[in-house]
């Protein structure tokens, strides 16, 4: 696995925190809570490729792709932290955060989800969803190459969610469209260690919406996480 290409910003030294964006956005929107969490973490964002000042794909950019980048940058925290992360992601950037964890769970010490789903098992929902996803990576002037990394294929993820026993805190707003809160409160109720923050005022961007409030759900997560 390899970084080059990828747009990285790591700084501080502590506990490590490895924060993954959502479908067209960038690491930036982690501007507020990486900013403070740095105090006393080694915080890392990054921008999956073909988004922000990543490089673009040669061509497809998968879900496995995605997640190769992940591990990457996963290696990086670790090489610094010396101990697995935990790892923050906000919608694509959750359910990230769920498929990798599934693959590297030693590397992992736990999740923090944000209007996060974990897919679908019926395929007709499936490609309900993935022409979605098509219609806002158009409006978000992506290519169609970037977009196939939110392209959901299987229901690998949902399907083994009982394999994720690490600590994990799913957050969402209140105002969140329904199909992003039944995910959210879905996750809660199936994965084995699970705590639910549902943050009024807040739509699918809850970090950006409520900064304040997303940054106490991640400390204390983090407390809960150091208590062991």
């Amino acid at each position: 696995m390899s970084t080059a290409g990828l747009h990285i910003e790591a700084r501080g030294t502590g506990p490590a925190v490895v924060f993954t964006h959502g479908f067209g956005r960038t690491g930036d929107t982690w501007a507020s809570q990486s900013a403070a969490l740095a105090g006393d973490h080694h915080v890392v964002t990054w921008d999956l490729r073909g988004h922000g000042r990543s490089d673009a794909p040669d061509g497809d950019y998968t879900r496995e792709d995605a997640l190769a980048d992940l591990g990457a940058v996963v290696d990086g925290a670790m090489a610094t932290s010396g101990a697995p992360v935990l790892l923050v992601g906000h919608s694509l950037g959750g359910y990230l955060s769920l498929a990798y964890t599934l693959g590297r769970p030693e590397t992992v010490r736990g999740l923090a989800l944000l209007s996060t789903g974990p897919g679908f098992r019926n395929p007709a929902s499936r490609d309900e969803y993935n022409r979605g996803i098509a219609k806002v990576a158009a409006a978000s002037g992506l290519p169609a190459a970037v977009g196939r990394v939110a392209v959901q294929e299987d229901s690998m993820v949902i399907d083994r969610l009982d394999e994720i026993t690490c600590p994990a805190v799913l957050i969402c707003g209140a105002d969140d469209r329904p199909v992003y809160l039944a995910g959210v409160r879905y996750l809660a109720g199936r994965l084995t260690d699970a705590t639910l923050v549902e943050i009024e005022g807040a739509a699918h961007e809850p970090h950006l919406d409520r900064p304040d409030e997303v940054l106490a759900a991640l400390r204390a997560h983090e407390a809960l996480l150091a208590r062991g």
